[in-house]
């Protein structure tokens, strides 16, 4: 046997143990792209399809990402006037329907609407906004708000805080408080005693929106440092395929 045949019989044996894993590599890396492709084109476009508006409502998914479920939620009726949004508190955050008009520095106590205004308090500060949820003015004890605040009383057109030293009414501006005994017991903002569940599971999907999954997706963070690892592994089969289907083409290109 010649030297030029055996060489001919050692090229033959490779190329037909190459072929196989030449396209089982192929398929594979055939699917990483077009994963690639996919969450890139959805990235690029995220404003166009709203993925950072869209927020993640799946259990599971919220589930792997360890956002929990709010601690602390109140939800606060508005029977009296039908028109107005409904306030909710999840920890820090105050809601007007499914809409956060307010991300406090610590657990809010209670809100309510005043005549043209909307009221909110946390332990030691007090928050007003107009009626459409947007931020007016803060006031805490440097502006002479009480200290220790518990709960929170609208009557008529005046706002009353309950306090560790006593009870607060505020002058129609709501500028200056006074320490005042009420004549009759008031009636102070409660919570609803069944919060929507509904609105639970909004509030906790706020925390995790499309457009990061999809973005941990495409870097291959989702399922952690391993799976970085796995990416990384895709993209050495890209290249291995790529080599190999040149030495292939290469072997087999007739003789000129």
């Amino acid at each position: 046997m010649t030297k030029t045949s055996r060489r001919n019989r050692f090229r033959l044996k490779i190329l037909r143990a190459l072929r196989p894993w030449h396209r089982r590599l192929g398929l594979v890396s055939a699917l990483f792209i077009l994963l690639l492709v996919l969450t890139g084109v959805a990235i690029n476009h995220s404003d166009d399809f709203g993925l950072d508006q869209t927020p993640v409502t799946q259990s599971w998914l919220l589930d792997y990402y360890g956002i929990p479920a709010p601690t602390h939620v109140a939800q606060f009726s508005t029977l009296d006037n039908h028109n107005l949004p409904a306030l909710y508190i999840t920890d820090n955050l105050l809601w007007q329907n499914k809409r956060v008009i307010l991300e406090g520095s610590q657990t809010l106590i209670s809100a309510g609407y005043a005549a043209n205004m909307l009221v909110a308090i946390d332990a030691q500060q007090l928050y007003l906004f107009d009626a459409e949820g947007h931020l007016q003015e803060t006031q805490s004890s440097s502006t002479g708000l009480p200290a220790d605040l518990l709960a929170l009383a609208v009557v008529g057109d005046r706002v009353w805080l309950k306090t560790g030293s006593g009870v607060y009414q505020a002058d129609k501006q709501l500028i200056d408080w006074l320490r005042i005994e009420p004549f009759k017991p008031l009636s102070w903002l409660m919570s609803a005693p069944q919060v929507n569940a509904e609105f639970i599971q909004h509030a906790r999907s706020a925390h995790l929106n499309w457009q990061r999954v999809i973005l941990d997706l495409h870097s291959g963070r989702l399922f952690g440092a391993l799976t970085v690892w796995l990416w990384d592994l895709f993209a050495l089969a890209l290249l291995l395929v790529s080599l190999s289907g040149f030495w292939i083409w290469y072997k087999q290109k007739p003789p000129r």
